[in-house]
């Protein structure tokens, strides 16, 4: 369990790499890219339950958020496929079409493994895509200021093997004048799970969860001084009836710092004063902020959250 005390914002996709630039300067880091597959659950409906504690005292019943990484296969179409996976392939995903879809998520959360088309390439037109595009990526490479390009020739598979993340979290501290949101955030990994039909879906119902949504994230990590964490992502909505990106034009801005031990007061003031530093270093260029706590409670009494 950690106190995450966080600053969010948002930048318009014409920013994108002068932000990157800045953000990698003072970071001293390359952009990491990342996905993530995110899934909410709530109490099942049908199961009558006292939200009672052990002290008999009237517990609300949260969410469950529970999230993991996907193959970048299931994310990238055609015309994608033979690009480097670093931080430009974002510029890619600025509408609402994205391969993964409905179908798709659902046999991943019954560990179900999908196929994708857009890598079924022969190894003879892989070659060529990396001799033709070798040339071409070194000469974009020296125009640029500050190279933060990955490997350039990763590997892409169909095995979605990473382990999902469990997390709990509670509504933020209330306050108005809080120049940071804090937020106590339980997290755990679910490795494997037992059973004939074993899966993730079956792993929940048996604990008395049921599906209510899901989203998408598609976005750049930068690992900074002091336990600092930026994130630019994109997010979208994932629904029967279709996708849609709700960051549209745009990229969401996470800026955090986890501290282990909510009762250690002298370590949380002085990653406030981190966060507050990044804000003013900041100021005038992308505009830091704390959100409507409302946003981030994930009791069930409570509408979606996506953040």
């Amino acid at each position: 369990m950690v106190q995450q005390l966080s600053l969010f914002g948002s930048i318009n996709d014409d920013g994108y790499d002068l932000l990157i630039s800045t953000l990698t300067t003072i970071s001293g880091n390359p952009p990491l890219l990342y996905n993530s597959l995110c899934t909410v659950w709530k109490p099942n409906p049908s199961y009558n339950v006292e939200n009672l504690n052990s002290r008999n005292q009237l517990v609300e019943p949260n969410r469950i958020k529970l999230s993991k990484e996907l193959p970048f296969s299931y994310l990238i179409d055609e015309a994608m496929v033979g690009k480097p996976l670093n931080f430009k392939i974002l510029k890619s995903f600025t509408n609402d079409r994205i391969p993964l879809d409905y179908s798709m998520t659902r046999n991943i959360l019954h560990n179900e493994v999908p196929q994708t088309s857009n890598v079924n390439n022969t190894d003879e037109s892989k070659n060529d895509n990396e001799h033709d595009g070798s040339a071409a990526d070194a000469s974009e490479n020296k125009n640029d200021i500050i190279d933060v390009d990955m490997d350039p020739n990763p590997v892409v598979c169909n095995k979605s093997c990473s382990p999902w993340s469990l997390q709990i979290s509670d509504i933020p501290a209330a306050g108005n004048n809080r120049s940071v949101s804090m937020q106590t955030i339980a997290e755990t990994i679910i490795l494997s799970s037992a059973g004939e039909s074993s899966s993730i879906s079956s792993l929940m119902s048996g604990l008395g969860f049921v599906f209510e949504f899901q989203y998408l994230t598609i976005g750049v990590k930068f690992f900074m001084k002091h336990g600092l964490v930026l994130e630019l992502q994109k997010i979208w909505q994932i629904e029967e009836a279709g996708n849609s990106q709700i960051t549209g034009g745009g990229f969401l801005i996470k800026a955090y710092i986890n501290v282990s031990r909510g009762t250690d007061i002298d370590r949380i003031n002085y990653t406030e004063g981190v966060l507050m530093n990044l804000k003013k270093e900041l100021q005038g260029y992308i505009e830091l902020s704390v959100p409507d706590r409302q946003s981030m409670d994930s009791r069930v009494a409570h509408g979606n959250t996506l953040i």
